[in-house]
Formats: structure tokens, C-alpha cells, sequence
């Protein structure tokens, strides 16, 4: 795999530690690894996003498209092998997301040390380097083919056809020869105004362009690497003449030829001098990997956030959102008290109404009996909790369905409901009586008339909501004074106040059709929904995947508060059993937001709802990562690994490039309290969950692949697949200090108790 010539070794792979810069167009050569020292990367690559963080390696492989920000001063160690004619073309690695010390942390041990050990004997060779760089290079290769596998062609999805494909591959064989559009043209068959706009449009570069970029890369290569004439490189890569080669060299490198050849032979000498590694390679090396004399680290270097807080003052409240439980199925009373308690949730969702009733018309009569409705309104009020009545255009194909053709008999039924709720509810006024009167998936958008016509018989309740895909403009926010208004409620479970004649007149406009025709709310499920496919699909991932969605729901919590939001002006609904949160739900994304598994296993979404619930009302601090919150001397820290994926794709930003990224860009950040003002005797809480504590429930790995458990292994799951907990106790004078890591996925609880001394 590599042969010698009089002039020193030329070996099929190069290493080297650099900068990645911005790059609107990046064309992958040669088969490319990356492994980020320090900043990060953002990349879109052949059509889709990639974020590798400091510590990540990511796969380019040959005749990939990339896109490139990165991280001003991101540190790179990077690894290209080289084909030359004697070889085989390796074939295309499968990886869409950066080996890391989460996912595929097998793998990514050995390739991180295999990458660390071939560049140290490359950039500082000694006895026996050609051998090691040859050993280190097969190595690496074949951690590829054992830890990623390869490509399946129906999954490959370059955006170039398959004539464009095959253009580059011409070229790239071809290089050294005298090109031009005509004769590529003429050879694939095509005109040459439409091979040069398709190939432009297609790849973002021109033809002439292209050509002169691999040669560069060839000539690049080269010039470092021997000692040929400049000219000789320059006609030996297609280059028609010296000056050509200078002027397209400068203008990409920034140096002419004869002056990048001078700075490369000043680098190998200094290299072979000082024959070990500089102290800015050992810096950045060490938290990875022991090298030789090289200090190990015991983790990579994360990012950090220390902040001091007066924990006798507070910034505001914290304010809960309403959630509204959404069952699919029966309800124990047990599980509905257990979800009060331990949840903090007080609406429960009746949909379907009409299925619940009994409706017959005896003698050209209405009769109905709402025997099977009472039945769950009853366990619902004698738990404490409030029914949340939802009237959806699922109700009216319920009652076509039926096989009553009177649409006036429809109103009718709804008129009954609302006085045998008068008649038998004492507490009827208070509850929720939601209407969403478009047709979300079926009809274009269009109104669902009897139901619009409905929403007058339920004048005069004071909790009554009409839902709009977004907020009509002469809404009022929840805050504001304001008499004789109903709910309206958008898309996002947001409710605000209008007058129950102006929400009925909006309802008429045609802009509220318009968004549910464009399918927002569907695309964002489906945008959800791929969003969490990534992760269960994946055999590494996919332990991990309810602890992803669990974090994400944090972020998009807190992330309220940042914005100034009131929480407790949404109304969002939870899944308990596979229930679907809005009608629209496709079955598989409901099963994947529901809090427990059919079988009643618990996820980790269930505790993270938890711990949101049980922070107090008096908020001492707030960022994207940590919530503080205290009641009287005792307090309640919420942190967690601050990811925003979930947020990014709602948002639906068609160029990610343009995203602000605030997530960390380490695998770890290192969260520092500085708690000031505490005196006495407290009792610390940690509780936790990680991809540290996934890893260790081996009890519990082949229970996530059975399909039927029994009571004793879901008990046995519950008790074991919750986070962990320590206590310890803490005599505090004037300040105390938290200090912990949190990992990507992290989240962690910590409640102090004051005690009575």
C-alpha cells in the first residue's frame, strides 16, 4: 500500500493537524476523516445537516458535497488516503452521525486512537515510521469496513445525476490532460450550454472551475511532498504553463508555489529538530489519548458554565404549563391519581364524543344516552382532575358515519350534551370546551359548518376555545384584562382571548385555510417524527432515544422562559398510552410522545415531566441549560444537556446553514454553581439520568425486545429504568459549590432540603 521513491517515502495517506474554513462548496477527492481537537464543525453534506462537536470524527467519502462552518479556530486532525493506479477506490462508508463517546463508542475508541498514533508518526517520524504509517493506515481502514459497513447504492443520494457523476469521475482520472467543455461535451454526448448549466446547477460550481480545483488538490500534494521543479508539477497536473499554475495557486492558497515550498521544508526541519510533539499538539492530543509522555486525560475538555447566585433573591416566577392528558384507552383511577400527583396535571381530554353516546331517533324523536360518557366524566371528577371536552370535524364523520343523513339532527345531539351536563355537573362551567372546526386532514382546510354551528350552544361558558392554526391578529394575550371572551388556541397549544363574535367571523377567512392547506402542522410532525427515526433506527442510538426526546422537551421548556413566555398560557397535550396528541398524529409518531409504553413501562419523557412539575414557583436563576428555584430556604436546580434539534426542525428553516446554534459543542459541559447566602443544614438530592446509566441497565436489555412482558418485569422495569439518586448531607456556611458534568442527553435533578437544625 505504499512504495518508496529516491526521494523519501510516498505514502497513500496523509495526516494533519489544520483548520477547517468555510467552504460553500467542498467536493470530497479522496476518502476523508475528520477528527475535531477543538471547536466544532457544521456541515451539510449531500443535502443534510451534521454537527460534529469537539471530540466527534465524521466519514467524507469520495465524491461527497459538502457545505462548511466551522468554529473560528476549530482544531481538525485530518486524514485523506490517497489512491493512486495500482489501488482499488475504497467503496462509501456509512456514517450519518459522528462517531463519538456516545454513539458507536466501541468503535470510535479504537479509530480516535488509530487516527492520534498515524498522525504522530507522520508528522514526527523515527526508526521503522514507513512501517507504523503502513500498519496505522490498513488499521484505520479496516475499523471502517468493522464499525460502519458500507453503503447501500439505492441509499446513496448525491444531488448529481448520474451523467454529472460520471463527468467527475472523467475528470478526476483525467486531470493531467488537456480539458475543455467541448471535448467533455462532445465525449458524453451533449450540448455544451446544457452540460455546463446542468453540471453549475447542479454542483454550485462550474466545469472550468472544477478542473482547476482538482488540480490544485494533485499539484498541492505534490509540491509538498517532493522535490520536482515547479514547472514539472505544473505541466505534470494540466497546468498550461507556470504562470497559470502561480496565479490559481495564490489566489487559493495565498502563497505562490516557491513560497509554500520554502514554509513546508521550514516545518519538516523544525519537526525533525524537535523530533517530539510541540506543546500546542500535546494539548490538544492529551484529552483524547495517552501518547508516550503525554499526560492522560481522564475526559475530553467540555465546555463550561459557572455563574454565582444570591440565592436569597429571585428574577421572577416560574410558571407551569397546563397540560392536558390525552388516554386512548381504559384508565385505571390509580393511574389517573398517580398522573395528578406525581405530574402535577389537572385537564384530562374527552374526545369522540359521539362514539360515547348512545343516539337513536324513536318515533321521528332524539333520544341519547350518554351512559358510557358519564362513566369516564365521573372518574375524572372523582380523582380531582377537570375534563377538557374536545369537539373535532372527527366528531361530524363520526355522525355521518352513523348513518344519520339531518345535519340539523347533529345540533340537536349537541344540545342535549349541553344540558345533561347543566343538569348533572355542578362543576360543568368550569370545565374546557375546545372546537376545532377545520378539516386538518382531509376537504382542503375547509370548515366543518355543523360543528362551527355548535359552538353557539355552548355561549356563556367561560372556558370555552376555538382553535386557529395561528392566532387571529386581535387576540389578547392571557394577561390582559379582558370580559365577555372565549379561548382561541393555535397550532402551538398556545391560548389567548377574543370575543366570541370575532372569533366566529375569523373562522370565515380564508388565510386560516390557506396555512392548513400548505400542511404546516403535518410537515412539522413529519419533521418530528425523522427526528426521532434517526435515533430509533439505529442500532447505537437507539438506547438512547427516549432519553434524547426527554431532554429536548427540557430545552423546549426552558426555552419559553427565555423568551418570555408564559408557560402557563399553553395548554399542551400528553400522551399516556399511545393516545394521539392531535388528530392529524400519524400512529407511530404517537407511540413514540407517549409518557409510558402501552404496557404501562415507564419512559424517560415521564420523569423529565416530573421533575419539571416539582420546581418551585420563585425562580433565583434561568439560561438554556439550568432553571433555579427556590420556596422559603429550600431549592430545586434543573439542568440538562442543552440541545435544540428538536426546535430547529419545528422551526422549518429551509437554509440550516442560517441556524443560530447555541447547543454545546462539546460531548460534556461542566456545570458550576457558586450558591451564596446559605446557612445551616441541607440535605442534597441528585437525581439522573444519562447515556452512562442506559449503558449499565443490563438487566433490562432484553426486556426492551420483548413483546409481551408480565406485571413482575414491568415492575422490575419501572423500579430499575428510573434515574439514579444520591443523598447526602451538607452543613453550609455563607456558600456552597455544585459541581458536576452533564453528557450529551444528560439530565440532572437536584433538590436542597433544608433541615431543622
Amino acid at each position: 500500500m505504499s512504495k518508496q521513491r529516491k526521494d523519501g517515502p510516498d505514502h497513500f495517506v496523509i495526516a494533519a493537524i489544520e483548520t477547517i474554513e468555510d467552504a460553500d462548496l467542498l467536493f470530497i477527492s479522496e476518502l476523508t476523516v475528520w477528527f475535531v481537537l477543538s471547536g466544532y464543525l457544521e456541515l451539510i453534506r449531500n443535502g443534510s445537516d451534521v454537527l460534529i462537536r469537539t471530540g466527534d470524527i465524521f466519514v467524507l467519502n469520495k465524491g461527497d458535497m459538502v457545505r462548511v462552518i466551522g468554529s473560528a479556530e476549530n482544531a481538525t486532525l485530518t486524514v485523506k488516503f490517497l489512491i493512486n493506479e495500482y489501488q482499488e477506490e475504497f467503496p462509501p462508508f456509512k456514517l450519518n452521525i459522528p462517531l463519538s463517546m456516545v454513539y458507536k463508542k466501541d468503535g470510535y475508541e479504537l479509530v480516535r486512537n488509530c487516527m492520534a498514533y498515524l498522525y504522530i508518526e507522520m508528522s514526527y517520524p523515527g526508526e521503522g515510521s514507513d512501517y507504523m504509517i503502513e500498519g496505522y493506515s490498513k488499521r484505520l481502514i479496516g475499523l471502517l469496513y468493522r464499525y460502519l459497513g458500507l453503503v447501500d447504492e439505492r441509499e446513496q443520494a448525491h444531488a448529481a445525476t448520474d451523467k454529472v457523476k460520471e463527468i467527475i469521475s472523467y475528470i478526476n482520472l483525467n486531470y493531467a490532460e488537456k480539458l475543455s467543455l467541448d471535448e467533455i461535451a462532445e465525449k458524453f454526448y451533449s450540448s455544451k450550454y446544457y452540460l455546463a448549466h446542468s453540471f453549475k446547477n447542479q454542483l454550485g460550481i462550474s466545469i472550468g472551475n472544477y478542473i482547476k480545483e482538482v488540480r490544485l488538490f494533485h499539484s498541492y500534494r505534490v509540491l509538498g511532498s517532493t522535490n520536482d521543479k515547479i514547472v514539472t508539477i505544473a505541466l505534470a497536473n494540466g497546468f498550461p504553463n507556470v504562470r497559470s499554475f502561480n496565479e490559481a495557486f495564490k489566489e487559493k492558497y495565498k502563497v505562490t508555489p516557491a513560497e509554500f515550498r520554502e514554509e513546508n521544508q521550514i516545518v519538516k526541519v523544525r519537526n525533525r529538530e524537535e523530533s517530539v510533539l510541540s506543546q500546542d499538539v500535546m494539548s490538544l492530543l492529551a484529552p483524547y489519548v495517552p501518547l508516550g509522555e503525554l499526560p492522560a486525560a481522564s475526559s475530553i475538555s467540555p465546555d463550561r458554565m459557572e455563574v454565582r447566585l444570591n440565592m436569597d433573591q429571585t428574577i421572577g416566577q416560574y410558571t407551569k404549563v397546563n397540560h392536558v392528558l390525552k388516554v386512548k384507552g381504559e384508565l385505571p383511577e390509580s393511574r389517573l391519581l398517580e398522573v395528578r400527583d406525581r405530574l402535577m396535571v389537572k385537564w384530562v381530554a374527552v374526545s369522540r364524543v359521539l362514539r360515547k353516546t348512545d343516539i337513536q331517533v324513536i318515533d321521528g324523536r332524539l333520544v341519547c344516552s350518554f351512559t358510557a360518557l358519564d362513566r369516564l366524566l365521573q372518574q375524572i371528577v372523582s380523582v380531582g382532575m377537570i375534563p377538557y371536552l374536545q369537539f373535532h370535524t372527527i366528531d361530524f364523520d363520526d355522525w355521518e358515519e352513523l348513518g344519520f343523513p339531518d345535519k340539523a339532527l347533529f345540533q340537536s345531539v349537541m344540545a342535549e350534551l349541553h344540558l345533561h351536563l347543566q343538569q348533572n355537573y355542578r362543576t360543568s362551567q368550569d370545565w374546557m370546551y375546545e372546537f376545532r372546526c377545520f378539516y386538518e386532514l382531509q376537504n382542503g382546510g375547509a370548515l366543518c359548518q355543523p360543528l362551527v354551528q355548535g359552538i353557539t350552544i355552548f355561549k356563556g361558558y367561560k372556558n370555552m376555545v376555538i382553535h386557529f392554526p395561528v392566532p387571529p391578529e386581535d387576540a389578547r394575550s392571557l394577561d390582559n384584562e379582558s370580559y365577555n371572551m372565549v379561548y382561541c388556541i393555535d397550532d402551538w397549544t398556545r391560548m389567548r382571548k377574543i370575543p366570541l363574535e370575532a372569533a366566529l367571523h375569523h373562522l370565515y377567512d380564508e388565510a386560516y385555510i390557506q396555512v392548513i392547506n400548505n400542511s404546516t402542522n403535518m410537515k412539522m410532525q413529519n419533521r418530528i417524527l425523522d427526528w426521532m427515526l434517526v435515533h430509533e433506527h439505529d442500532e447505537y442510538l437507539r438506547a438512547y432515544s427516549d432519553l434524547a426526546q426527554a431532554n429536548a422537551s427540557i430545552w423546549q421548556y426552558t426555552s419559553l422562559l427565555n423568551h418570555n413566555e408564559s408557560a402557563d398560557h399553553y395548554y399542551s397535550p400528553l400522551s399516556l398510552d399511545l393516545a394521539k396528541l392531535f388528530e392529524y398524529f400519524s400512529d407511530e409518531l404517537a407511540s413514540k410522545l407517549s409518557l409510558c409504553h402501552l404496557d404501562g413501562r415507564y419512559k424517560d419523557i415521564w420523569y423529565t415531566k416530573e421533575f419539571m412539575s416539582r420546581l418551585y414557583e420563585d425562580l433565583v436563576f434561568r439560561n438554556d441549560a439550568c432553571i433555579v428555584t427556590k420556596q422559603q430556604e429550600n431549592y430545586r436546580i434543573l439542568t440538562a444537556y442543552p440541545e435544540e434539534e428538536l426546535r430547529h426542525i419545528i422551526m422549518q428553516t429551509n437554509d440550516p446553514l442560517k441556524l443560530a446554534w447555541r447547543k454545546a459543542k462539546s460531548p460534556y459541559i461542566v456545570v458550576k454553581l457558586e450558591l451564596a447566602n446559605l446557612e445551616g443544614t441541607y440535605r442534597l438530592i441528585k437525581q439522573q439520568l444519562t447515556p452512562e446509566q442506559i449503558d449499565q441497565r443490563i438487566g433490562i436489555t432484553e426486556l426492551r425486545e420483548c413483546k409481551k412482558l408480565s406485571f413482575d418485569d414491568i415492575a422490575y422495569w419501572n423500579a430499575i429504568n428510573r434515574p439514579s439518586r444520591s443523598v447526602e448531607q451538607l452543613i453550609i456556611k455563607g456558600i456552597h459549590t455544585l459541581e458536576f458534568e452533564i453528557p450529551i442527553f444528560g439530565i440532572v435533578m437536584i433538590d436542597l432540603e433544608k433541615m431543622n437544625d
